[in-house]
């Protein structure tokens, strides 16, 4: 059995309490609660519901906090089939200071959960050669992009990029001259898609849009962005796959009910049902709910022991991709 960090041990037996008081009631549940596809009573998913998001690999990042302070980082990507329990894991390498957001750590992976890159900022020695490493989630393989042949422009200075989230295998690249790159990666060609404008007291940080994987500028004395809407205190949702990302980090979530467990992460669909995955344990269990439910119900089969025993956080699960 994995070792877990203090914090999500006691979270474990914290979600162990709670499974206790729920299976003092929760079968009392009327069963109009229980959203398409859910667990009946005994824990096996109701055949007379199906729910096409069941059906294939659900994509998981788990980030882990390492380093004698916690100073690094390194995503660990799982792919889990809630209906059959099988899972499997893809570890990137770790980084230390990472330039992506929590929000921005979604256009980390292609729209067709086919690859990743390690952060927004691309790395110093990639920069240098303009050969960029991404990372297959389907296997160990790596893959070289050469930005500066599929650009046409030589001696190009890649500084940051990032999926676009609607578009299988789009990838945009940012230089150290501002231009916006639009990188199609199955025919290994770019065009220069825009160029960030550049004004005293704005800089390029490195980030973009967390659901259009636009790049923008930013103020350095404001919340000010251009375009609009990606500072500190945008609130919108991060959305994909026709619904949005569930952030648990111990408060209530809004408009769903208690989670049975202390680490998790989830999606919920928009105007229909809500997955939570809970890790408080080496293995991933999957649970289904519907909008102003009373009750998370479990639903098909716990992974194998797959959870790294270092993560900190359960930063996203995203639907399959059918």
């Amino acid at each position: 059995m994995s070792t877990l960090t203090a914090p999500r041990v006691a979270a474990a037996v914290f979600a162990v309490l709670l499974a206790a008081t729920a299976a003092g009631c929760g079968d009392s549940t009327d069963a109009t609660d229980r959203p398409a596809g859910a667990a009946t009573a005994t824990g096996t998913p109701d055949p007379s519901a199906a729910d096409a998001a069941a059906d294939g690999d659900w994509l998981l990042r788990f980030t882990t906090a390492e380093g004698a302070d916690g100073e690094q980082s390194r995503s660990i990507y799982v792919r889990y089939n809630p209906t059959t329990g099988a899972a499997t894991a893809r570890t990137l390498p770790a980084l230390t200071a990472s330039d992506a957001s929590a929000d921005e750590q979604v256009l980390l992976v292609s729209a067709d959960h086919t690859r990743a890159i390690p952060d927004t900022s691309v790395p110093a020695d990639q920069a240098a050669t303009g050969r960029l490493l991404m990372y297959s989630l389907n296997s160990d393989a790596t893959e070289t992009l050469d930005i500066r042949a599929v650009s046409g422009k030589a001696g190009l200075k890649a500084v940051a990029w990032a999926f676009d989230p609607t578009a299988v295998g789009v990838l945009r690249v940012v230089d150290s001259d501002q231009i916006v790159w639009k990188v199609d990666l199955a025919t290994r060609s770019a065009v220069q898609e825009s160029r960030l404008p550049e004004r005293s007291g704005w800089i390029f940080g490195n980030g973009f849009d967390k659901n259009s994987g636009e790049p923008y500028i930013e103020s350095i004395d404001s919340d000010q962005t251009e375009p609009a809407g990606n500072g500190d205190s945008d609130s919108r949702p991060v959305e994909r796959q026709g619904g949005s990302l569930v952030r648990y980090d111990g408060e209530a979530l809004d408009g769903l009910p208690k989670p049975p467990c202390g680490f998790a992460g989830g999606f919920q669909f928009t105007g229909g049902t809500a997955w939570l995955f809970c890790a408080d344990t080496p293995s991933i269990t999957a649970y289904q709910a519907v909008t102003d439910g009373t009750t998370w119900h479990q639903f098909g089969a716990a992974s194998t022991d797959v959870v790294p025993g270092v993560a900190a956080e359960l930063s996203f699960a995203l639907p399959p991709v059918h």
